[in-house]
């Protein structure tokens, strides 16, 4: 038989063999594809100028995240391949007993290797190329650009990208195919499928305390990551420390599982000598560790994974709600009065050659004044940790607002005015930084003294209202609503032009003609424009999105892949014993929970320990976010839940049906 035929059976059969890891080469070559050939979609060549910059650094980082995730993929597809060769020892073995030299073994499985990558390659750009489409379609949601717009593409840069990054993974994994036959010896090749690994059990002390050094590295690590961050900084000297003990920890706790797990089944007799159960602890111990390395790094990977789906659904979500709420006006204009007096800033647009009423159906100008009481003597008594940007906020003297001023603002968005009698105060914060604190302070001061005035508490209810824009998001931090004739002995602060546009009006002309007076320093007129800040929400929710979901479900495949591609090939390796079994009598439904809980304890494990990682990560992530974004994050965990049942539940219900088959097919041909 020539070479070509040999490597086309052999191909053919493991096609059927290797469903899972053939389909995992071809999804990721189609998420590859996908995400980066979204830059090549007509439609967003109509986006916004704010849009289009966030736009471009998607595509370079989309660009950066494919190569590292490629180098990821290449280790552990060759990784992966240690197993397939590990199946077909042998076979191999055969092909040298019947006389066929090594590098004729070695030129046919590195052809085999190359035919499945190509079919991998070109099924996978395939359905990239269906799959690109759907994602342009959500990038343009998320992008605030018309649907309508949307046409079918075919990125000719995204695929050169996949075939270059795809051909040099495949020629290492040959490389390395051809190195393993050429190196291994014949009687390792016929023995193969007798070889077992062997838990020592002389000792079995060493491994529990091996198991609870593991449990103490892991601890001091998620005490220095709580008390010090995540984030790798001069000042936090503890992260690497931290980090290696998180590394050790886990290595450590693999390693020692399995003689751990023995001994707890074991103390419980009735349990371990129950039906199967002394086979399938055996089994699971074994399994557990002869993989130790790959589930540590599995669960790595699933840790990374969780966190950064969780993160970014997170964020976004919660970026998108703040977008629909901070812009209630089209755009606003705030008059430092220091620096520019108590000016009427429609007069100085004017003089700009800004003519608003041109583009404004409705317009109020109000102030905020300066109290002399600070943030720090309304927050006295408490225990306060803010935000690093909001700590020299204590020094500052508090907004007050006056009710003509604060109900014109109310009105502009056709909300009810709120009522105050004279003498009286309320209070206004929906900034997240500082909100518990003013709510604190409101309910524990009933009286006030603002500008030599007494005034009583109206309310213990704090109000959320956004009655200005500002860059960031809201970003009241606490204001005093007052009487106006509280603030004749007030200095005024800042001037704040409300604007709301004609139907007619563009938004884009309207920037573009108040972009010399935002960078105008010799002024302190500063600008908040909502199309510019929705755009902004808009695209940072995206990058966020598409990172964290295009890294994450890469991960996530590579994960389910390995132990998948594992478990078949060790109940390959185990068919013997499984037709022991049922020569000794076991029934069919009693081996099939056996493969059953041995695939859901391979698949859970790591995942559990994964799961106890990520409760510390995201929460101290989410603070890292919180912190540098300066927003409150409401954590979602729901997309990550629904997609790990959709694919790595998928990925377990796979296997233990193709483990199950294997063993039907087994009993069947015996019989």
């Amino acid at each position: 038989m020539t070479s070509f035929k040999l490597i086309f059976k052999n191909m053919q059969k493991n096609l059927r063999d290797y469903l899972i890891y053939f389909l995992t080469l071809m999804l990721a070559v189609s998420l590859v594809y996908a995400f980066n050939s979204i830059s090549d979609q007509p439609a967003f060549s109509e986006m916004s100028l704010t849009r289009a910059v966030l736009y471009d650094q998607l595509d370079n980082l989309l660009s950066a995240l494919s190569v590292v995730i490629s180098v990821v993929l290449a280790f552990l597809i060759i990784y992966a391949n240690q197993f397939i060769l590990k199946r077909r020892k042998k076979e191999l073995g055969i092909y040298t007993v019947l006389g066929m030299k090594k590098g004729r073994i070695a030129r046919i499985f590195a052809g085999e290797t190359l035919c499945i990558g190509i079919i991998s390659l070109v099924i996978g750009l395939l359905f990239g190329i269906i799959l690109s489409q759907g994602i342009s379609l959500i990038a343009l949601k998320l992008f605030a650009v018309e649907l309508a717009q949307f046409q079918f593409v075919f990125s000719m840069k995204a695929l050169k990208q996949t075939i270059i990054c795809f051909a040099v993974i495949f020629f290492i994994v040959m490389i390395f195919n051809v190195w393993s036959v050429s190196k291994v010896q014949l009687i390792e090749l016929l023995t193969a499928s007798r070889k077992n690994e062997i838990i020592k059990k002389n000792n079995r002390v060493l491994p529990i305390l091996v198991f609870l050094l593991s449990l103490l590295c892991i601890s001091i690590a998620g005490f220095l990551f709580y008390k010090h961050g995540i984030l790798p900084t001069r000042e936090n000297k503890f992260f690497e420390i931290a980090g290696i003990a998180l590394v050790v920890g886990t290595l450590f706790l693999f390693y020692s599982m399995s003689v751990v797990f023995i001994e707890v089944a074991r103390s419980n007799s009735k349990f371990y000598l129950k039906g199967l159960n002394a086979f399938l602890i055996q089994q699971v111990s074994s399994k557990i560790h002869t993989n130790y390395f790959i589930m540590a790094i599995v669960c790595g990977l699933l840790t990374v994974t969780i966190c950064a789906v969780a993160i970014g659904t997170s964020t976004a979500i919660t970026m998108n709600e703040l977008a629909k709420v901070s812009t209630p006006y089209d755009l606003n204009v705030i008059s430092d009065v220091d620096e520019d007096g108590d000016s009427n800033i429609v007069d100085y647009l004017e003089s700009c050659n800004v003519y608003m009423k041109d583009y404004a159906q409705n317009m109020e100008q109000i102030s905020l004044y300066e109290a002399d009481l600070t943030y720090g003597d309304l927050f006295e008594g408490q225990n306060v940790k803010l935000w690093r940007f909001d700590e020299n906020i204590t020094n500052i003297g508090i907004n007050v607002i006056t009710l003509s001023d604060f109900n014109r603002a109310l009105a502009m968005q056709g909300k009810e005015a709120v009522v105050l009698e004279e003498g009286q105060f309320l209070m206004n914060c929906n900034y997240k930084g500082t909100y518990q604190y003013v709510l604190t302070a409101l309910q524990t001061h009933p009286k006030l003294t603002i500008g030599g005035v007494s005034l009583q508490r109206a309310s213990e209810v704090l109000l959320q209202e956004t009655y200005f824009m500002t860059q960031i998001g809201n970003n009241d931090r606490g204001t005093i609503i007052v009487p106006d004739s509280v603030t004749e002995h007030l200095t005024k602060d800042v001037n704040i032009l409300l604007v709301q546009y004609k139907e007619e009006t563009n938004s884009d002309e309207v920037i573009q003609k108040m972009i010399p007076i935002g960078l105008d320093e010799s002024h302190g007129y500063r600008y908040t424009e909502r199309n510019m800040m929705y755009d902004m929400f808009y695209g940072y929710s995206s990058l966020v999105v598409f990172l964290c979901c295009y890294g994450g479900l890469v991960f996530l495949l590579i994960c389910a892949t390995l132990l998948a591609l594992k478990q078949l090939t060790e109940t390959t390796d185990n068919i013997k014993r499984y037709g022991l079994l049922q020569k000794l009598g076991a029934k069919r439904e009693q081996i099939n929970r056996t493969l059953l809980a041995q695939t859901a304890v391979f698949f859970a494990v790591p995942l559990i320990v994964a799961g106890v990682y990520s409760i510390l990560f995201i929460n101290k992530g989410i603070e890292l976010v919180e912190g540098f974004m300066n927003l409150a994050i409401s954590t979602n965990v729901s997309f990550t839940v629904v997609l790990f049942l959709v694919i790595y539940g998928g990925y377990f219900l796979a296997t233990y049906l193709s483990c199950k088959r294997m063993v039907t097919e087994q009993r069947e041909i015996r019989m």
